[in-house]
């Protein structure tokens, strides 16, 4: 007995730090592989025969990020970078609110209904290849500078990606699903409600997830045409001006940072509360 008890001791301590390290992982992983990029740029910058004019290290972008969002050195207002991140953050969650409600009502209505399809697809088809940054000049020219023209090209960079694929979920959901609903005696609200949406749940996520990356390009690039003071790809291209390659980067550091805790915070709550939860996908490798 003495024998056996350390072997299930070191067996229970083996499980509890592997259980530890499945639920530490994907908080860490993603911090090392960005700490693992940061030092290859360091590397690179402080080997390679490069102007740190051109590509500055991570060290000293990192201290022009701090600075920005510091108090200010009386030249500069204070707290710069968090005004130019909320001004961003308004056009960018704005745009994109109406273009998932917009989007997915008209992408359902294409699913269940021939018709509208039939007539729609060609014009969104037609739109969707347009380059957002190609759009700019003529909304700038109808509806002029602002905030609001910024959230119109995040409304118009957002919208087909969740079209498309609300329409495809809905016409890839089984009749079988359909034609059980209806013999249980279920009317058509009830079936697009707890039918429909459901099986399309997935379709949605991931066209959302589409058009929140779109949605970040659309807004760069309107604020760069059409911001007048504040907005971070204001900051980026005034920046480019001043030849202040460092605000620049830590304009780019700051957009991929937060696109990309929005996408794996909100996406990834919301996944597990619908798709996951409900059995229609999972959340561990095959």
């Amino acid at each position: 007995m003495s024998e056996i008890a350390p072997s299930a001791a070191a067996g229970m301590d083996d499980r509890t730090s592997w259980l530890a390290w499945k639920n530490l992982r994907p908080r860490v992983v993603p911090v090392l592989s960005i700490l693992a990029f940061g030092l290859l740029w360091e590397l690179v910058v402080l080997f390679a025969v490069i102007n740190p004019v051109l590509l500055p290290p991570p060290s000293a972008v990192l201290a022009r990020l701090f600075e920005m969002m510091g108090p200010g050195d009386g030249v500069a207002p204070s707290y710069l970078m968090l005004r130019h991140i909320g001004a961003t953050m308004v056009a960018l969650l704005g745009g994109f609110a109406i273009a998932a409600l917009v989007s997915s009502a008209i992408g359902l209505m294409m699913g269940i209904n021939r018709t509208a399809y039939e007539w729609l697809n060609p014009i969104i088809s037609v739109f969707m290849v347009i380059p957002n940054i190609a759009v700019v000049p003529v909304i700038i020219l109808w509806f002029g500078l602002g905030l609001h023209t910024v959230i119109i090209v995040v409304v118009m960079g957002a919208c087909f990606p969740i079209i498309y694929t609300a329409a495809a979920g809905v016409q890839s959901c089984p009749k079988k699903m359909i034609w059980a609903a209806q013999t249980a005696g279920a009317n058509k609200r009830q079936i697009l409600f707890s039918v429909l949406i459901g099986a399309t749940m997935p379709y949605l996520i991931a066209g959302h997830k589409l058009a929140l990356g779109r949605a970040w390009r659309a807004v760069i690039a309107g604020e760069i045409f059409a911001a007048t003071k504040y907005g971070v790809g204001f900051m980026i291209y005034d920046a480019r001006t001043f030849l202040d390659s460092k605000a620049m980067f830590a304009g780019l550091i700051v957009v991929g940072l937060i696109g990309m805790t929005l996408e794996r915070q909100i996406f990834g709550f919301i996944e597990k509360k619908t798709v996951v939860r409900w059995g229609v996908a999972s959340s561990k490798n095959l």
